[in-house]
């Protein structure tokens, strides 16, 4: 009988074991948090701010019960976009938010994209970017260890000055600041300016301090970050449009599941609602500045546009042999989607028509 007792003893643990170690593995699995740092720059209240919220809201409620533990350091806490853009690449930092100025850094074949009035619209460059560049350029973040996730918005870039700079003469001799960007440094010496390069945020101090005097940045950060009061004159030139990139730190998404994948790739907003919402917000925020008596925003005649176009047309050859590599072939890529697309209306096809 203690025989025949412990035999079926040991019968039944057995049968339990089965039917307890899935569901076992089953909790473990999903209660593992997936832990994910972001870094980027959003100043508070900016559409960037409120697409992470959205970005960290949608993880928390993914439809697959992962437990994502998100920490979002959006304020700059993590450094410069070329320390974030590093930490990520070693996994540090496992999500951020760029533009093109800081990760060309890592990848310079980015600053090609602003060549300056390359494009005529922002809806020109928004085909471009998704039908064309995406693909180009996820293989060049693969080789960084990085995934490109999608493209976001940073908006056109005008010229900014302590004084008037409405035409390229203006800025000759003029101390402005260059972004790391190839682009930005070929436009400074192409205007003939005293470019200095510095990151964003020694950009104030500089500006307080007359270190610089002037310099290229879109309306959100040129009206947000203070750049308004050290510098009162705005031309809107909008030579370049700088587009923003969601980033993934290529190591850590491997590591993922499918599932827990699918859901980081998606939480963020896609670039359509990106776009719109720095859109919008850099329309009110001309309209405000138009109306601040102590800025002045510079509209360029059709004469003046002329000569920037004309001091900035050999600029994207510049870029390109500065560059090497595979800049050249961006640019050709480039020139065929813009073509595609101007024949697209030419034919009197809808912008979201392929």
């Amino acid at each position: 009988m203690i025989a025949g007792t412990s035999v079926r003893a040991l019968f039944t643990g057995f049968l339990l074991s089965l039917l307890i170690m899935p569901l076992t593995n089953a909790a473990d699995d999903g209660q593992e948090p997936i832990k994910l740092i972001v870094g980027a720059f959003a100043a508070p209240g900016t559409p960037w701010d409120t697409d992470w919220q959205v970005f960290r809201e949608n993880l928390d409620r993914n439809p697959d019960g992962l437990d994502f533990r998100v920490k979002l350091l959006i304020r700059g806490e993590a450094g410069g976009e070329p320390v974030t853009m590093t930490n990520i690449r070693r996994n540090r930092l496992q999500f951020g938010g760029f533009s093109i100025g800081g990760a060309s850094a890592v990848i310079p074949e980015l600053s090609v994209l602003l060549s300056p009035y390359f494009f005529d619209s922002a809806a020109e460059l928004d085909f471009v970017m998704d039908n064309f560049m995406l693909d180009v350029f996820q293989p060049y973040f693969a080789e960084k260890g990085l995934v490109l996730i999608r493209w976001v918005e940073v908006g056109w870039l005008n010229i900014y000055g302590r004084k008037p700079l409405i035409t390229p003469e203006d800025a000759a001799g003029y101390r402005l600041r260059s972004q790391a960007a190839e682009a930005s440094q070929v436009m400074m010496s192409s205007l003939k300016g005293d470019m200095l390069q510095m990151p964003f945020h020694d950009l104030i101090p500089a500006l307080q301090t007359g270190l610089v005097e002037g310099g290229e940045t879109n309306i959100v950060l040129y009206s947000v970050t203070g750049l308004s009061h050290e510098a009162p004159h705005l031309t809107l030139t909008r030579h370049a449009y700088e587009t923003g990139m969601i980033v993934a730190s290529k190591k850590w998404y491997d590591s993922l599941s499918p599932q827990a994948q699918k859901a980081v790739f998606k939480a963020f907003p896609s670039s359509d609602r990106a776009r719109a919402g720095v859109r919008g917000m850099a329309s009110s925020l001309l309209a405000m500045l138009r109306a601040r008596p102590e800025i002045t925003v510079h509209e360029p005649s059709p004469g003046q546009l002329i000569q920037w176009r004309e001091a900035l047309k050999d600029n994207h050859r510049e870029i390109i042999r500065k560059i090497g590599g595979r800049a050249d072939e961006i640019y050709q890529v480039m020139m065929t989607g813009r073509q595609e697309y101007r024949n697209m209306k030419d034919a009197g096809k809808p912008d979201d028509q392929d």
